[in-house]
C-alpha cells in the first residue's frame, strides 16, 4: 500500500476527542479574533496544487515540519524542500480524507492560526516563514504542556499530522529502523 493509500485508508489515526477538544476551544477564539480583526484566511480557497491547505496553512506546516521531525536537518537543502513538499501533500490527503466533522474542527484551528494577533498572542510566533525551528518548538511544547485542554489537544493534533505524514514517506524508514517491504511481497499487492 503506498503512502496515498495509507492516508486515505485512515492510517493516521487521529483521536476524535482531540477534535472536539479542539473544536470548542478555538470556535470560540476564531468568533473573538474574527470580530476583532475582520477577515481571516478563512476565506480562501485552497492552495494552488491542495485539495484542504490554504496558503497559511501550507506555510505553518512547512515551519513546523524541521520543529517536529528533526531528521530534515540532515538533509541537504534540495532534499529536505522536495520532503517538506511531500509531507505537505501527505497533511493535505489525510484532512481531504477526513469527515467532514473532524475537517470543520481542524479548519477552526488553521483559521485561528492565520489570524495574525491571535497566532502571535497563543503562539509567540509572528509569521511563519520567519519563525525558526527553535520558537516553533517552543511554541508545540507550551500547547501540548497546556493546562487547557484546548491547547494541548490543538499541540497534539498539529504534531501528529506533522510526524505522521513523515513516516509515511519511504525516505523516513531508515531512521525508523523499517527496512521497507519485503520486495517479493511489494510487488504482489502493488501489481
Amino acid at each position: 500500500m503506498n503512502t496515498e493509500s495509507q492516508i486515505r485508508a485512515g492510517a493516521i489515526d487521529l483521536p476524535p476527542r482531540d477534535f472536539l477538544k479542539v473544536g470548542v476551544g478555538f470556535s470560540i477564539a476564531l468568533t473573538l479574533g474574527t470580530a476583532i480583526v475582520g477577515c481571516s484566511d478563512a476565506a480562501k480557497a485552497p492552495a494552488r496544487g491542495f485539495a484542504f491547505l490554504h496558503p497559511g496553512d501550507v506555510e505553518l506546516f512547512s515551519a513546523l515540519a524541521p520543529a517536529v521531525v528533526i531528521e530534515l536537518a540532515s538533509f541537504d537543502e534540495a532534499k529536505r524542500k522536495r520532503v517538506v513538499g511531500e509531507m505537505l501533500r501527505g497533511i493535505d490527503g489525510t484532512l481531504a480524507a477526513m469527515g467532514l466533522a473532524s475537517q470543520k474542527e481542524v479548519r477552526k484551528l488553521l483559521d485561528l492560526l492565520a489570524i495574525s494577533p491571535l497566532r502571535y498572542a497563543l503562539t509567540g510566533v509572528g509569521a511563519w516563514g520567519e519563525a525558526g525551528i527553535e520558537k516553533m518548538q517552543a511554541f508545540l511544547e507550551r500547547w501540548r504542556g497546556s493546562r487547557f485542554a484546548t491547547l494541548n489537544a490543538g499541540g497534539n493534533v498539529l504534531v501528529k499530522l506533522t510526524s505522521s505524514s513523515f513516516y509515511l514517506l519511504p525516505v523516513s524508514w531508515p531512521s525508523a529502523g523499517y527496512p521497507g517491504p519485503l520486495a517479493y511481497a511489494f510487488n504482489a499487492i502493488n501489481s
